[in-house]
């Protein structure tokens, strides 16, 4: 048995992109992260302690978001992942992140990181 938690549709403004102009504006990324929990007995306690608080998870992203540097979203997830599991205990998560009306035929672009 797993138990996951997530955050879906979460909106961050940010500068990222390889093209100058995309870095000279602020982009909305979409991002979606979900977290499988280590073992079982978090979501049987009724104790905020003993699993992971979606508000810490969400200021988090938003600050790595405040402070990016990255060009690409590979390297902005990756950079993500790494501080939410300096943070965070956790077995597995899945990170998705997308970005809007890059392409012309598209609606979304964008990346999945699993670890």
């Amino acid at each position: 048995m797993t138990n996951h938690i997530f955050l879906h549709g979460l909106k961050l403004n940010t500068k990222i992109g390889v093209p100058d102009w995309e870095r000279a504006i602020l982009q909305e990324l979409i991002i979606d992260v979900d977290i499988e929990l280590k073992g079982n007995e978090n979501f049987k306690s009724n104790d905020i302690s003993k699993t992971i608080d979606y508000a810490l998870i969400e200021s988090q992203i938003k600050e790595i978001g405040l402070n990016n540097k990255n060009q690409l979203l590979e390297d902005f997830g990756e950079e993500i992942i790494s501080k939410l599991k300096e943070k965070f205990q956790f077995e597995k998560i899945r990170l998705k992140i997308s970005k809007q009306k890059i392409l012309p035929e598209t609606d979304f672009v964008g990346v999945i990181l699993e670890r």
